[in-house]
This record gives C-alpha cells, structure tokens and sequence, in this order.
C-alpha cells in the first residue's frame, strides 16, 4: 500500500488486480459487465487492456451531483420499449428528487413490492406530482432484466451499466429504493418502507424535494428483518438483537418474554444510514 496523499480515498477490502496494491489507494477504475471482476489502480489503468471499456468508480464518503453520480450510464432504456432517454432527462424541468429503484425479477420480496410502487407512481403522476423514478436491475441475465422492466412504467439503467450506482449507494439488501435531491444529497435511503407506510404521500413529499417525518419508534418497520420467537415477517416498532446468537432478533413483545442471552435494543436508522437490512 502507498500513503496516500491527504483527502485522497482508500477503497479498504479493494485490491488491484494487475499490481495487487492492497488496500487500492486513489482512483478506482473497474468493469461494469457482471461477469468480469476487475479493480485497476490509476497507475494500472493507463496500461488497461481490458476487452471492455472500463468505468472509474465513485467514493461512497464523498457527495456526487446528479451528472457525475450518472456519468457512468450511457442512456436511459424508455419503458414500453420505446426505445431511448437521455439520461439528463430524469432531472429536468425542475425535478427536484429522483428515486433510484434496486431490485430483481428473481426476488420474492421486489415481485411483491414492485406493484404497489408501480400503483402509487401511476397515482402521483396522475394527481399533478410527477415522481422520477429509475430502475437499476440485479437480474442475472438481459432476459430477466427486459421481462422485469416491463412491468415498470418508468425508465431503466441499461443492464451491464449499474456498477458504479450499486458500489457507490451500498445497498445491503433489494429491494432497495433511495432517493436523492437533485443536488446529490440523500433523502432517504428507506424508501420502500417509507412507500409501504405512507403510500402515495411519500412520492409527493419527495416530489417537492422534502423528507418525510421520522416515524414514531413504535410504528417504525424494520424491512425483511423477522423476528426469530413470533415470526413477524417484518418487525414493526422496537427492535432487540442479540449479539451471542447467529442473526437473531426480537420484536418488543417477544422482547418481554425474556431471552437466555443479553439483548441489544437497535436504534431507527437515519435516512442517510443504510442498517435497516442489517
């Protein structure tokens, strides 16, 4: 490893793959095609002979404007297949939000969420609160991704051109719905379960640019973390894990009921904190 110079990043757990700098200091450049696992130093990248183009990747630590956060992504795929946007097109004509949509065709959780966005969107668009919304696909094949987003009335991040999003935002689970003001601060990183609570609401407070209120501590949900004694699919208010035990959490009720092991009670994320899949 180098010292590296002050404010420079050092992407920890990333070494390069031509001089094995461990950790990778600097400038970050990899390949966006899935099935390549590239990571080139600057240094190694003026000597790139990589068969595809490569992409230079964005410091999770540092804040991006809209253009740069997309600099990556050629264009945007139209829905209904007709054909292709701009990619300045999702924060034009005064947008100041947009939500960046993670998700699969092959994950249970995105089948069964996917409408109810596509519902509310459909309503805020129809009530005057036109919402920008964008697909980014963790499908594993173009056909998955083209079935998916055909059921999604927005645009889509063409498959193969989301790296750079998807290391960048850290999402720890799908699906995953972040949106971002037009000057590249978060507003919320808990989308689905901010559209889950308020429904159309939220997509007009994010349509203004504002964040919705912070839930009360006992209507808080705690998206795709289950509790391990009654099975609440999604704990729903206080949330107490166990640090002995494997993976193991308590909703409040199961809580009072005792537990052999200490519990730790697991304070509401913030919207720019991305714990609530963990």
């Amino acid at each position: 490893m180098r010292t590296p110079n002050e404010g420079e990043p050092v992407w920890n757990n990333i070494v390069c793959t031509q001089c094995h700098m461990r950790p990778l200091v600097g400038r970050r450049y990899g390949c966006s095609h899935q099935e390549c696992n590239i990571n080139l130093c600057e240094a190694c990248m003026s000597k790139n002979t990589h068969k595809h183009p490569l992409v230079e990747y964005l410091f999770p630590e540092h804040r991006y404007s809209l253009k740069q956060l997309f600099a990556s992504v050629p264009y945007l795929l139209a829905p209904n297949n007709e054909g292709q946007l701009e990619t300045n097109s999702l924060w034009k004509n005064g947008v100041k939000s947009i939500g960046l949509y993670f998700s699969a065709h092959w994950c249970p959780p995105c089948r069964e969420f996917t409408p109810l966005l596509v519902k509310f969107y459909k309503e805020a668009q129809d009530s005057g609160h036109p919402f920008s919304l964008v697909f980014l696909s963790s499908d594993r094949d173009v056909t998955s991704f083209d079935e998916y987003r055909a059921e999604m009335p927005w645009p889509a991040v063409p498959f193969n051109s989301l790296a750079v999003l998807e290391d960048y935002f850290q999402c720890l689970g799908i699906p995953s719905l972040i949106v971002i003001s037009t000057d590249g601060n978060i507003l919320t990183r808990h989308g689905c379960n901010q559209v889950s609570r308020k429904g159309v609401e939220a997509l007009k407070t994010w349509v203004k640019g504002e964040k919705l209120p912070r839930p009360p501590a006992d209507e808080f949900e705690w998206s795709h973390i289950s509790c391990d004694k009654c099975h609440m699919t999604s704990i729903i208010g206080q949330r107490y894990h166990c640090s002995t035990c494997s993976n193991y959490d308590l909703c409040s009720a199961c809580e009072k009921k005792g537990h052999e092991h200490p519990l730790q009670l697991i304070p509401q994320p913030n919207d720019d904190d991305d714990n609530e899949h963990s």
